[in-house]
């Protein structure tokens, strides 16, 4: 009779153990590391997508950060803010946004170098909060 309550007593403390180990590892949160990090992949495939067609280069040309913010759309979500910012080799061209008050803001650089006549090299960099 002792040994009928040791197995049913270790068959339930086998399955007890069990439960546990599944439910604590039956969904695990994603890292926020994680978020930040395919974000900056979508801003920098839609970079590259956008440079593809020939859009980027001239929208950096003309300094027109808001044509490169409005062409991202398509690879951004709508709920994070963002601020694109285009510098030369000395300063930025365009407004630089002011992250000071924000806890968390990731940023993606991408490079665009200049013509074979006149090198005038640019940094297109996106700047994101609010994830």
């Amino acid at each position: 009779m002792k040994g009928q309550f040791y197995t049913l007593e270790s068959i339930i403390s086998i399955l007890m153990i069990l439960f546990i180990v599944i439910f604590l590892f039956q969904n695990p949160s994603p890292s926020p590391e994680f978020k930040m990090t395919n974000y900056k992949l979508k801003v920098y495939e839609g970079l590259k997508v956008i440079e593809k067609t020939g859009e980027l280069r001239r929208y950096v040309a003309d300094n027109n950060a808001t044509a490169i913010n409005e062409s991202l759309d398509l690879y951004i979500p709508s709920f994070l803010s963002r601020a694109v910012v285009i510098y030369n080799d000395t300063t930025n061209l365009t407004t630089k946004p002011s992250l000071s008050s924000i806890n968390e803001s990731i940023s993606v650089s991408y490079f665009l170098a200049g013509d074979f006549d006149d090198y005038k090299a640019r940094d297109v960099r996106v700047y994101m909060w609010g994830y």
